[in-house]
């Protein structure tokens, strides 16, 4: 009962969102607007464990710098921690360049288990650096880019904004942290099984991270592009991939 309570939310959302038009930001059609939340079921192996809300917060101004600014909050359910002793509640926030939605600045407010962490990755896309600084690292570590360079928030709002056909291929690396640096990669496009959406068959596209963390976003192949499921390769276990998954639940539209 509760999956069929699931799956007619997000059926009722799309079939709203497919017939409403896309917003203007910046002087580019974008299909987000200010106060737009996606929210995301997180799956690990299978098991639900959670849930993230996406806000694309809108336009912001950051050190004089008009700026585009967004929000994931992922916490897991309270049955996680009392089954296995462990929570989770990460936020990120991510400011990002109106015209290339590329990221300028990366903060993230973690708490995995009993560690917690604040970090701020200041992102220079010209000079081609970062400055990544947490509780470890207080003066900062500088990370040399080698081209564009996406974290994973700013990546879903990237490939969003862009009309890209079946067999394209995105030029942009991928930022993980200060141990690991910037991993290369590229975005490939690929036509992915349509979407049933009441009585009308909505097309799909993939958007598939070669290298990085092998992120994959699914989306609608519409003016709205929405988000269906966003994958995120994290590490191997014997040899088993170990990926978080995130499937649309509810989308709440922006003004």
């Amino acid at each position: 009962m509760k999956s069929r309570q699931t799956a007619s939310l997000i059926l009722l959302a799309l079939i709203v969102l497919l017939s409403l038009p896309t917003g203007s930001l910046t002087g580019q059609t974008l299909p987000f607007a200010p106060g737009e939340t996606i929210r995301f079921q997180i799956k690990v192996f299978g098991l639900h464990v959670g849930y993230q809300d996406m806000t694309f917060t809108g336009p912001v101004t950051l050190n004089g710098r008009r700026l585009l600014h967004a929000v994931a909050d992922t916490k897991s359910l309270d049955s996680i921690k009392a089954t296995f002793n462990y929570s989770l509640h990460d936020v990120i926030h991510v400011w990002m360049d109106p015209e290339t939605l590329l990221p300028v600045r990366v903060y993230k407010d973690i708490q995995e288990g009993s560690w917690t962490d604040k970090v701020t990755i200041d992102i220079d896309q010209n000079s081609k650096t970062a400055l990544y600084r947490d509780k470890r690292n207080p003066a900062g570590v500088r990370i040399p880019l080698q081209r564009a360079t996406l974290d994973i928030l700013s990546l879903v709002y990237f490939v969003r904004a862009r009309q890209a056909q079946p067999g394209t291929l995105l030029s942009a690396d991928y930022l993980v942290d200060n141990r690991q640096g910037v991993k290369a990669a590229n975005i490939a496009v690929r036509r992915d099984s349509p979407l049933t959406v009441g009585n009308r068959s909505v097309p799909t596209l993939l958007y598939e991270q070669l290298g990085g963390q092998s992120v994959r976003v699914r989306m609608t192949d519409d003016a709205n592009r929405i988000p269906v499921s966003i994958t995120v390769g994290t590490f191997k276990v014997y040899g088993y991939d170990i990926d978080i998954v995130g499937s649309l639940v509810k989308v709440t539209r922006g003004k």
